[in-house]
């Protein structure tokens, strides 16, 4: 097999008859092959998106044909990877002949759970869809950094490219960043709202050659129209305080939550196996900050412990941190957990 449509395929470029020349490679390794199951149960974001170091790994490791047991978790990604463009324009219901396969393919993320989810993207920039978000990309994302935003709240840690723009279309508004920090949702039927966390955005209208822009360079929210384009500057303090976000959120977790798992008193909270991700949603809320968990696989946990109405939040993350074996950092409102 030659070694540049073998990496044409697992950089998911390549044309429908060459993944067929992959597949019929592949399948000559029964061996390989037969021991998929025992990955039947790796998510599709481990499957999809692999670096360019491990690329190149699993390069080296096929045409090598290397010794039994080498590698072997690698080689069955990679022949999840073929399935997937292979065949996924059946699931996503978007083709109806291989021919659509020139063309890159649709990616969708859908958070259905009742909780956060964070995700990392082909380019390493980092998503995290609230309850009900969803959005979509093409499996050139790492060479045209579009996405687009269908439903939902999501908030985006971008990775920095100068040479390629990252560009979120929500129902016909655009916001372009080049490494930076804001979430879009919509804030009502005609408008969405748009947060500056850190950074850089340009608003503007994607089909209008006009030089009409809205340019954000401090952290800030705004209202914008979807339909005139026309928008407003809005707080975006936690103007309760913590003592009002504190009572807000104790009656709140009563209709959402167990006394089992969250126990709320006016003094004290107590945790007892609460998800993590639901943990960062209430420090969110609670401390009016925002927080980029780095590494996804975090959020798969839970959190025991408790937390007083005078405890600061550096506290509570160094409890965090100690029982996952992670680190935090905080700047601007931004808690960065890695």
């Amino acid at each position: 097999m030659k070694k540049e449509i073998l990496e044409k395929f697992l950089s998911n470029q390549c044309s429908y008859n060459e993944c067929k020349d992959v597949a019929s490679y592949l399948e000559g390794n029964d061996d390989e092959l037969d021991k998929i199951q025992l990955f039947e149960n790796l998510a599709d974001n481990e499957i999809i998106h692999i670096d360019q170091v491990e690329k190149n790994l699993l390069c080296d490791a096929i045409l090598a044909k290397p010794k039994q047991g080498l590698l072997l978790k690698r080689l069955l990604i990679a022949a999840a990877v073929l399935l997937f463009v292979a065949f996924s324009f059946y699931k996503l219901g978007k083709h109806d002949s291989p021919s659509h396969l020139e063309s890159p393919l649709l990616v969708e993320i859908v958070n259905d759970t009742e909780s956060a989810e964070w995700h990392i993207l082909p380019d390493s920039s980092r998503v995290k869809l609230s309850p009900a978000a969803k959005l979509t990309y093409r499996t050139n994302f790492a060479k045209d950094r579009e996405l687009n935003q269908v439903a939902g709240e999501i908030t985006y840690f971008v990775h920095a490219n100068k040479d390629l723009p990252f560009r979120v279309i929500n129902q016909g508004v655009q916001t372009r960043a080049v490494g930076t920090a804001f979430s879009i949702d919509d804030y009502n039927n005609e408008n969405l709202i748009i947060k500056l966390l850190e950074g850089k955005i340009v608003v503007e209208d994607p089909t209008d050659n006009t030089d009409s822009e809205i340019i954000l360079n401090n952290p800030t929210a705004i209202v914008v129209n979807k339909v005139d384009f026309t928008y407003n500057h809005i707080n975006n303090n936690n103007k309760d305080g913590y003592k009002k976000a504190w009572d807000k959120e104790r009656k709140a977790i009563r209709n959402n939550y167990s006394e089992s798992t969250i126990a709320w008193s006016n003094q004290v909270v107590n945790f007892s196996g609460v998800s993590n991700a639901d943990l960062f949603s209430i420090m969110e809320r609670l401390y009016g900050v925002t927080i980029d968990v780095e590494n996804p696989k975090i959020t798969n946990g839970n959190f025991t412990g408790e937390l007083y109405q005078n405890d600061n939040l550096e506290n509570l993350l160094t409890i965090f941190c100690q029982i996952n074996g992670c680190n935090f950092t905080i700047k601007d409102n931004i808690i960065r957990i890695k």
